[in-house]
């Protein structure tokens, strides 16, 4: 009997899996553990706004509901906070599927995209399963040059992907830095500057572009509600660009995509201001502890607007990893991104940043 087979697009063959950091429940499995802190994803250590909690427990009733596809509430609320359009704004379930509808817009076979590495995998990852190729430029933990960046673009390129603050080494490039890269940039290529972590930069001279979108047509704008606003478990992400760019963006997005309770707890969560700044007074207390204690015992501590610290441990990473997972403590180690001597490590609250501490002191012996 003849068997028929579904082949694959061709464009899989090229791409890894992702490859997820540790859960609790796993840690807690496979080492019989009754606590473990999870310091890994980047995830909001206070949680969700209470406001949000709230919100999203009023909807339980009409979880019967398809939701409003237009989320004009949440939009609104955008729009309001940058001073833009209504029409210049789309969400998306997560930031995942902003990127991703940026590849079923603007990516075609034969193109290619390019991006600093290293970086968050889904842009390689959505730009190979489009049919593009894709351009990395930059090494280990140095910030990658913008320079080098705008020289690699050429009449393949759709795509430019930037992410501000970087993840995972937490560097960033100022405004006066981006908009002299944006001038550079063909006006038909598109500049994916994805601020998953704006929220927590304090420098004052982190960019503020959403005014600049006149003046760069082809910017593009990605946040999200998983970091600061701690909604990563409801996936909302959203993306301000130019009127014409959304328009295309809105063609191909899914109808659904962000659900009844995803929509109230975000309108909530942004409105929030005292969990944001109690967050961002956290990351900021978090951050000079960590970098303290982890500079005293030796290690290189990457300078970081975000709301974690990459470290460089040495060719020893992988075990402080796991011996730190053996003790109930989830770090990220960083091979599949290319740096299998560093770790990242989300600033968490005090106790456990004190705790993480402890255990790497207890590894260095």
């Amino acid at each position: 009997m003849e068997v028929f087979v579904v082949d694959p697009r061709p464009e899989l063959s090229k791409l890894s899996d992702y490859v997820p950091g540790k859960s609790i429940d796993e840690i807690r499995e496979r080492y019989g553990l009754k606590n473990v802190v999870k310091l890994a994803s980047n995830e909001n250590p206070l949680g969700a706004s209470p406001k949000a909690v709230e919100a999203f427990h009023e909807i339980a009733n009409s979880l019967h509901l398809y939701p409003r596809g237009d989320a004009p509430k949440l939009i609104d609320d955008i729009a309001k906070r940058f001073g833009v359009n209504k029409n210049q704004i789309v969400i998306g379930n997560g930031s995942d599927e902003i990127i991703d509808m940026v590849g079923k817009a603007f990516i075609r076979q034969g193109d290619n995209c390019i991006g600093i590495t290293p970086t968050f995998s889904v842009y390689k990852f959505t730009t190979l399963s489009n049919g593009a190729d894709f351009i990395g430029v930059g090494e280990g933990d140095e910030r990658a040059s913008l320079d080098k960046l705008a020289a690699a673009i050429n009449d393949k390129t759709r795509v430019v992907f930037i992410c501000n603050p970087n993840n995972p080494t937490g560097h960033y490039y100022n405004e006066a830095e981006i908009r002299a890269f944006l001038a550079k940039v063909p006006k038909n290529v598109l500049v994916f500057l994805d601020e998953a972590y704006a929220e927590f930069a304090t420098a004052p001279d982190f960019p503020k572009l959403a005014s600049a979108l006149d003046e760069f047509p082809n910017l593009f704008i990605n946040r999200t509600f998983s970091k600061i606003y701690g909604l990563a478990g409801l996936r909302v992400g959203y993306a301000i660009a130019s009127a014409e760019v959304i328009r295309a963006m809105w063609k191909i997005k899914p109808p659904f995509d962000v659900n009844q309770a995803a929509q109230v707890a975000a309108i909530a969560a942004f409105a929030d201001t005292d969990h944001v700044e109690a967050t961002r007074k956290n990351n900021a207390i978090g951050f000079e502890y960590l970098n303290r204690e982890f500079t005293a015992l030796g290690f290189k501590v990457l300078p970081t607007q975000a709301n974690f610290i990459c470290v460089h441990i040495g060719d020893k990473a992988k075990e402080l990893v796991s011996f730190l997972e053996q003790n109930g403590m989830i770090v990220r180690g960083l091979t599949s991104f290319g740096m299998p001597e560093h770790i990242r490590i989300t600033v968490g609250k005090p106790e456990e940043n004190e705790l993480l501490v402890s255990l790497v002191k207890k590894w260095v012996g």
